[in-house]
């Protein structure tokens, strides 16, 4: 950290939420309940965490990685380039074109879009993708404002109610 005065942690972005212990803990319950819930893939909602996180040149999100959600390192690779690539299926596609456009262009969202979400994770699935988006953009916001070193960790699981927030 720059200049906040938390704790040296394996978890340096869960230490600086962890100065205000009761909203560190609102938080992580609120971020772990989108991966505990198997409502959507863990993969896809990598893929996504990491498409922002490169957005937003957020080296301290890219810097973790869930070793359990699935997601490939050339599939990471690719990420930049997601909508030439052919590692990437349908339902990821239009996952990841979501991913780009909440951060900077949610203006630009349009119906259809949304549609097409809806068809491949249905209503409960995109209220909790587009949640899950908006979150991921307020950690990299975050990180960013905290001055969060990157800290490379490969956390077995995603992020959990039950865990740290690496």
């Amino acid at each position: 950290m720059t200049w906040l005065n938390a704790e040296e942690s394996s978890a340096p972005f869960d230490a600086a939420l962890a100065l205000r212990p009761e909203l560190r803990d609102l938080y992580a319950a609120f971020y772990g309940k989108l991966w505990d819930d198997d409502l959507l893939p863990a993969g896809l909602l990598e893929l996504c965490r990491l498409r922002v996180a490169q957005l937003h040149d957020c080296e301290a999100e890219l810097a973790v990685r869930h070793a359990e959600a699935g997601v490939s390192d050339e599939q990471v690779e690719a990420l930049a380039n997601w909508s030439e690539s052919e590692l990437f299926g349908v339902a990821e596609r239009a996952a990841l074109a979501l991913a780009e456009k909440m951060p900077w262009q949610h203006h630009d969202l349009t119906d259809g879009e949304y549609a097409d979400l809806q068809a491949h994770f249905g209503e409960a699935g995109v209220v909790a993708l587009t949640i899950g988006i908006a979150l991921f953009d307020a950690n990299c916001r975050l990180r960013l404002a905290f001055g969060t070193e990157p800290a490379p960790v490969e956390a077995a699981m995603p992020a959990s109610s039950e865990g740290p927030i690496y």
